[in-house]
């Protein structure tokens, strides 16, 4: 397991689904990185609403509906071979909070997860979706003002996960904004106001991206950054 690698254990730890070894290194690292301190945290908290909501009573039709679910659901093409331990780890997590993420939208119609994206989704949950991916790739990078970044890609999701912690506090009018960087310039990937605490954001990445930035901007956004960049990341 690489540097790189242990920041994706976050989802695997959080539903204690890592073997002795994987959390023996893996509390170390929660010690040195509070980006993945929490994200552990958020994860947990997700998983514990998820085991609420599957204690209500089944509505009628309940398994009907689950299943239906599951066949339109698009499944991962299969990745490269990976060490066992790798994949057994991976592979627990995604299907463990796959499952109970579609057993708890059946029946409660949409249970409010946590933190949630543009479209509805749980930042937590989308964040391992990605993290998780077979051609995942995780980069973290510290900034001149001593911010941190884990940033996680994943080209066949074409999605982009984005962890901030440490960023200073801004006022009412200010935001940080992500910037994904390719040949046809910057492009937004959406708002953070983390304030002293960490910040998350998922959204869409272009095919061409290879570079990722974090700038200061007007609370509404940008339509190209204005400042130096807080955090600059490149994603090759």
């Amino acid at each position: 397991m690489t540097a790189a690698d242990i920041h994706l254990l976050t989802g695997a730890y959080a539903l204690d689904a890592v073997t002795g070894i994987e959390r023996e290194r893996f509390e170390r690292h929660l010690r040195e990185c509070a980006v993945c301190a929490q994200e552990v945290e958020e994860l947990r908290e997700v998983a514990a609403r998820l085991a609420v909501a599957a204690d209500a009573r089944p509505e009628p039709g309940l398994r009907t509906a689950v299943l239906a679910r599951v066949a339109l659901t698009r499944q991962d093409r299969p990745g490269a071979a990976e060490p066992v331990v790798r994949r057994r780890w991976r592979g627990r997590a995604a299907m463990a909070f796959a499952a109970a993420a579609a057993v708890a939208g059946a029946l409660a119609g949409g249970v409010a997860l946590g933190e949630r994206t543009a479209g509805g989704g749980s930042i937590a949950l989308e964040q391992s979706q990605v993290q998780q991916a077979p051609d995942a790739v995780t980069v973290t990078g510290r900034g001149p003002t001593g911010a941190t970044a884990a940033v996680a890609v994943s080209r066949s999701l074409a999605k982009v996960s984005v962890s901030l912690d440490g960023v200073p506090a801004l006022d009412a009018r200010h935001a940080y904004q992500v910037w994904l960087i390719g040949p046809r310039g910057p492009q937004s990937a959406g708002l953070l106001r983390p304030g002293a605490g960490p910040g998350s954001l998922v959204g869409a990445l272009p095919a061409d991206t290879d570079r990722i930035a974090v700038t200061t901007e007007p609370v509404t956004g940008s339509p190209q950054p204005t400042t130096p960049g807080v955090i600059r990341l490149d994603l090759a």
